[in-house]
């Protein structure tokens, strides 16, 4: 009568089927069968790879071969009957042929019993090959145990301080039944910190209580010592390693100075391989930011994979599933590096609690990555992540008790691991210190348009962000010494921040009072509030636009004020600098501002002729903005002035993109084409606003700023009164200092609901672009009128002579135009039909786009200098008029619609658009070192 083994206790389940088992043919099999027997309860099949040596004397004489196996077929099977155990018996360890065995019987655990006659050192590389580079997870056995335990099973778990290796620890557990106890076994821990590794468990989906047993080591053990010895002291019948929990150096020290106690272990120890984050140099693996949650403000994380060396790359797009306190919240989808979770998830929230976020679908192979979210109850101190140390300590003494510290990751080519290793180096008290992503924020992964020098700007941008929904901001910390500004956020650089004491109180700064999203979000971009009064008209058209210009200033009585960024030396600039001096005879006084390096006025030595002219007469003032001398640096040379101002006895104002010359002012009517014409003569289009109202005192206001700025005298403003009952909003961004052109441009649309239209010819800032997708996706129409920046004309893009060099910046625009076109956008390419005067052989006329208007449904129309490229956003000062009006918007609509209905719409399928996307993408790519 056969006797059926005894039950063991344990955590038996059907996760190990196949399994390989490493034993000493000389030894007693019933340790490793005992220990086998607590991880699995029903096995499919087992290969038996036992170790017979070659030496002439043996303790007790060699079993013959059929004897061994045949003896632990027969125990397996009474254990279960069904088990398939084949196997064979070998004079040594060959490592390559155990890894080959183990894939021929696709093997999902790899047993390593004591080996009495094989070196410790080969036996520990065997177990790391195993779990490191097959990716198989491994029992290593050393000494039996004195009695084999019938007590409620117990689990010791060696775990980082900072709670890696827990994800492969709750990816082991979903498969087992779980132990009555789980001790996390790791390095000493302030008690606080305790706290956030169970938090973290419970995350991840472990559900029971985590007890936490501080790992000290006695400088004479290995560190593998120490762990059996504090497992064996805690009544553990099984010690799990994830790998994750150490770097791959460490693992590989681990090994080599552990491999004599490894053999000699008194508890069992299970290797799990790498699935998750870690500090590694050899395997791949994922990395997720922490996040923010307030109500309506959804989480938002990066998303990265970390391969050799720390390199950071893009995720192709895929699906997450997140968990929270040990359940699963529901799946999302990562798209350009980003996740974002429903606020509705998290809103429940409060102060700072870990998620998990599982890579992959099959729950057997899940990559399991811890992170953060915060839903604040204090204010927040967000801080640069790469501020040097001092810097760091003394926020640290800022934030005290009094504020949550938050740092933001600025540039998503940095690691994450990298970034939150640097910040546990210099802040210890802060286990897992919060990460945020700045590109997760706003949804511009990888902008390598986008450099580093505003880098402060992005940082601030985030902050606005979580402050349009509520999130208050005690201070944002850059790591530059030239810091942007923001009336409703305070700003501070490293050194400010060093000079504070420490019990400095940094209240928020008063938020803006509006309600009304649209109202929240366009005064928090930096708009001015919506002013009522105004009188506004559009000037598509550059022959009446001149017209317009000139019949003001020959109506002008006290002051004409003229701001621009270049200033041609033609006729059509000869008309308008007579007008002026025409004024000026009749005692107007005139202040005229033209960048100094755009216009080429009074840098490096040069002078414009134009200006020249115009500064010699009686009551005109010339300067110029930021004259350059020597050699400037990239500062001055990017930070120009790039508004288009013209105001009229402090009561008229326009707002425009045009500069002062003849393709500005010079209608398509007004020059007879031909196909010899010179690029240069042709006209472009564009669009510029006159304004009467209220709000002409805030652009005179700014023209006065500039004007003392470049050496002006102060002039006294007059407030300009009611025009008419039109609504409007001035946004002004100048340099490094804000980004209000372009907030308020992203503002307008995220705002809209049925139709966005945008007429420019500049290549789209890629943040931009998302933003126009996401739109897209949400069901608007989005359309878009782009220009030649080298014109041609004809139905084979013939082109006029000259700038061959602007075919590459065509390519650049239409490259940043793919993805909304794939996306389901329309892109028009403007063409105007022929025209008398001009040569028949022409056909259709493809000029260039110099405007700058943007319609969002029927609400609202921003037109001004501000273009939709990366120049504009950061570098250059912009002026940008939001006209709220319907009847206006709806005139503009119907202008465009006009336009639309001549030109040519981009086919996705036309051969030509189709065969140069590789030329346009390489172009989009490589850019930025194009232009340097």
């Amino acid at each position: 009568m056969k006797v059926r083994p005894r039950s063991v206790p344990g955590i038996a389940r059907t996760m190990f089927r196949r399994l390989v088992v490493v034993f000493d043919a000389g030894s007693e099999s019933e340790h490793f069968l005992h220990a086998v027997r607590r991880l699995t309860s029903e096995p499919e099949a087992v290969y038996l790879y036992g170790l017979v040596p070659e030496r002439s004397e043996l303790e007790a004489p060699p079993p013959p071969s059929l004897t061994v196996l045949d003896r632990l077929r027969h125990t397996l099977q009474d254990w279960s009957p069904a088990i398939q155990v084949t196997g064979a018996l070998e004079t040594h360890l060959d490592i390559g042929d155990l890894v080959q065995v183990s894939r021929q019987h696709g093997a999902e655990l790899v047993v390593l019993g004591p080996l009495r006659d094989t070196s410790p050192r080969a036996r520990v590389g065997a177990m790391l090959r195993l779990a490191l580079r097959e990716h198989l997870p491994v029992l290593a056995l050393g000494r039996a145990p004195d009695t084999a335990s019938t007590e409620p099973f117990r689990m010791a778990l060696a775990i980082a301080p900072d709670g890696r290796g827990l994800g492969a620890v709750a990816s082991f557990l979903s498969h087992c039944t779980q132990p009555s106890e789980l001790i996390a076994l790791t390095t000493g821990l302030a008690p606080e910190q305790t706290g956030e590794l169970q938090a973290l468990s419970r995350a991840l989906g472990i559900t029971q209580t985590l007890l936490v047993e501080s790992l000290t080591e006695n400088p004479a053990d290995s560190r593998a010592e120490a762990f059996d010895s504090v497992a064996l002291r805690s009544g553990a019948g099984l010690l799990v390693v994830p790998a994750d929990s150490l770097a791959d150096l460490e693992v590989l020290y681990v090994g080599m100075t552990g491999a004599r106690a490894l053999q000699e272990a008194r508890v069992p120890t299970l290797l799990l391989p790498r699935t998750q984050t870690g500090l590694t140099l050899f395997e791949d693996h994922h990395a997720v930011s922490d996040s923010l949650v307030a109500p309506g403000l959804a989480p938002r994380f990066a998303v990265e994979r970390v391969g050799l060396l720390s390199s950071v790359t893009l995720l192709e797009p895929g699906r997450l599933m997140v968990f929270a306190n040990g359940t699963a919240l529901g799946e999302v989808r990562h798209q350009g590096g980003t996740a974002i979770i429903e606020a509705a998830w998290l809103e429940h929230l409060r102060g700072l609690h870990p998620l998990a976020f599982s890579f992959s679908d099959t729950s057997a192979s899940r990559e399991l990555v811890p992170g953060y979210v915060l839903a604040p109850d204090k204010p927040l101190l967000l801080v640069d992540s790469l501020v040097e140390e001092d810097t760091l300590l003394a926020v640290r003494e800022l934030a005290a008790d009094r504020y949550h510290l938050a740092f933001v990751r600025v540039r998503d080519s940095d690691s994450l691991d990298e970034q939150r290793a640097r910040l546990r180096e210099h802040l210890p008290d802060h286990t897992w210190p919060l990460l945020l992503d700045a590109s997760a924020w706003l949804d511009d992964a990888r902008a390598d348009d986008v450099p580093r020098q505003v880098d402060g700007q992005r940082l601030l941008r985030v902050a606005t962000r979580l402050a349009a929904a509520h999130v208050p901001i005690a201070a944002v910390i850059t790591r530059d010494t030239y810091k942007p500004v923001h009336p409703a956020i305070r700003t501070l650089s490293p050194e400010e921040c060093e000079a504070l004491p420490r019990n400095t109180p940094l209240e928020p700064l008063p938020l803006p009072s509006e309600q009304d999203a649209w109202a929240r979000e366009l005064t928090l971009a930096g708009c001015s509030p919506r002013t009522e009064g105004h009188h506004i008209d559009f000037e598509l058209d550059n022959a009446q636009a001149r017209e317009s210009v000139l019949a003001a200033i020959d109506a002008a009585r006290t002051t004409v004020h003229w701001q621009c960024y270049i200033v041609e030396d033609d006729p059509i600039t000869a008309r308008i600098t007579e007008a002026l001096k025409r004024a000026a005879h009749r005692g107007v006084r005139v202040r005229f501002l033209a960048d100094a390096l755009y216009s080429g006025h009074d840098s490096f030595g040069a002078l414009n002729p134009a200006l020249v002219g115009l500064s010699g007469t009686p009551n005109v003032e010339v300067r110029a903005i930021a004259p350059l001398v020597g050699g400037p640096d990239l500062y001055e040379l990017k930070q120009r002035n790039h508004r288009k101002l013209t105001l009229v006895d402090s009561s008229l104002a326009f707002v425009s993109g045009r500069n002062l010359g003849a393709p500005y002012y010079t209608g398509f009517d007004e020059v007879p084409l031909r196909r010899d014409t010179h690029y240069r003569d042709i006209p472009w289009l564009d669009c510029g606003a006159r304004l009467e109202g209220p709000l002409v005192t805030d652009l005179e206001r700014a023209f006065l700023t500039e004007w003392t700025r470049a050496g002006g005298e102060p002039f006294p403003l007059t407030t300009s009164t009611p025009a008419g009952t039109m609504a409007a909003r001035v946004a002004l961004h100048e340099g490094l200092k804000d980004t209000h052109t372009l907030d308020t441009q992203l503002a307008l649309i995220r705002h809209a609901r049925s139709r966005l239209v945008l007429v420019n010819t500049f290549p789209l800032l890629l943040e931009i672009q998302n933003a126009l997708i996401a739109a897209l996706q949400r069901g608007v129409r989005v359309e878009v009128l782009f220009g030649s920046v080298r014109p041609h004309h004809g139905a084979e893009r013939t082109y006029f002579p000259g700038g061959a060099i602007r075919e590459v910046a065509d390519r650049y625009v239409r490259s940043r135009l793919d993805a909304v076109i794939a996306a389901g956008g329309i892109a028009h390419e403007l063409a105007l039909p022929s025209r008398p005067g001009w040569e028949p052989a022409l056909e259709r006329l493809f000029p260039h786009v110099h405007a700058k208007v943007l319609v969002c449904d029927t609400r609202a129309v921003a037109v001004g200098s501000a273009n939709l490229d990366v120049t504009a956003a950061y570098w250059e000062s912009e002026a940008l008029l939001v006209v709220e009006d319907t009847p206006f918007t709806e005139r503009m609509l119907a202008a465009l619609d006009a336009l639309f209905a001549t030109s040519r719409r981009i086919d996705r399928e036309d051969p030509r658009w189709r065969d140069e996307v590789e030329q346009r993408a390489w172009v989009g790519r490589n850019w930025p070192s194009l232009v340097g």
